[in-house]
């Protein structure tokens, strides 16, 4: 026979054995047969790494710049109220018991904001919000405070002191307090004053805007504004105070005090002598003191058995017998 190639094993396949020759060569210089040859390593490499696009153009070389980091923002979980607002809460205790011990409206009255301004830029600021003004100081010619009622309040307090647990139903455009209606409130809202100050008092209800804002003798207020929370009443009040020490030194000038008149009296020396030796005196007799020519003079506050409070010399000022006070025995108390 022929010898040719064996029909059960292919060439170029692994034999059955596993022992063929392009399984168990593992050295870098394998040739692998492909359908056109047999490729090298380095051909298989070429054709693993990725190939740059066509027609890319190359990036600028960027250089790294430094970050600041941006600080964080701290949150507060709770902010302080302002100084000024926090001590008005005892205002608003004050005037929350003055509503209802006057009025009988038991409300919940805390202070929502306060601001400085000056006063004539009042009048623009209350216009349409308050009906009723009540005017606190110490008499009719001196205004210290002004209470701003808004309608809904001057309302209700007045429903309320006739029977009624609501509104009037007088609320509306163009409305404004009658007389009736603000002597009513003169009358309710009379505890107000003492929120004040002790001498203070309600002197008047006054529904003029820009007549009250006058009646306030300084340039620039404060103004609180207090909300006022009651069953079916939810409304604000505004209450209109200043600082008055400059005003109080021009109207009340200081007075001078009163003269007060001192008793001094000049004790030489204390002598004690028979009676009969007194009866016996008379002109150009001589009482010997028992002292030095240079003894001090002492000087007595609160008559002949007063203190000795200076010591001095004896002399003459003129035509006048004087002592000249050398030392201070002790202190006076103004």
């Amino acid at each position: 026979m022929r010898n040719g190639p064996d029909p059960k094993n292919k060439p170029d396949l692994p034999g059955t054995d596993g022992n063929d020759t392009a399984v168990a060569d593992t050295d870098e210089n394998y040739k692998f047969p492909t359908a056109r040859g047999v490729l090298t390593s380095d051909e298989i490499a070429a054709l693993l790494r990725p190939q740059p696009s066509q027609g890319a153009l190359e990036e600028p070389h960027i250089e790294p710049q430094t970050v600041e980091p941006k600080a964080t923002v701290v949150f507060e979980e709770t902010s302080e109220p302002h100084p000024d607002l926090q001590a008005r809460q005892v205002m608003a205790s004050r005037l929350s018991m003055a509503l209802g011990k006057g009025t009988g409206i038991k409300a919940s009255i805390t202070p929502t904001q306060i601001a400085s301004l000056e006063r004539s830029a009042m009048p623009g600021l209350l216009h349409g919000k308050s009906s009723a003004v009540a005017c606190m100081g110490r008499s009719e010619s001196d205004i210290r405070a002004l209470i701003c009622l808004p309608p809904e309040l001057s309302d209700a307090i007045i429903a309320k002191a006739c029977g009624s647990s609501e509104s009037t139903g007088r609320i509306g455009d163009g409305w404004v307090l009658s007389a009736i209606d603000c002597a009513l409130l003169e009358q309710l809202l009379e505890p107000f004053g003492a929120v004040i100050g002790t001498d203070m008092r309600l002197q008047s209800i006054e529904t003029d805007i820009p007549y009250v804002t006058s009646l306030l003798p300084i340039e620039r207020v404060t103004i609180t504004e207090f909300r006022v929370e009651a069953v079916g009443l939810h409304t604000d009040l505004a209450l209109i105070d200043g600082d008055f020490s400059d005003i109080d030194d021009v109207s009340e000038p200081h007075q001078s005090a009163a003269p007060v008149t001192a008793l001094a009296t000049a004790r030489l020396a204390s002598l004690s002598v028979p009676l009969s030796r007194v009866t016996a005196l008379r002109a150009g007799s001589t009482l010997l003191l028992g002292l030095p020519p240079d003894q001090p003079v002492e000087l007595l506050s609160g008559g002949r058995d007063g203190t000795p409070a200076y010591e001095g010399r004896m002399g003459r000022k003129g035509n006048k017998v004087a002592i000249k006070v050398t030392k201070k025995l002790r202190t006076f108390k103004s």
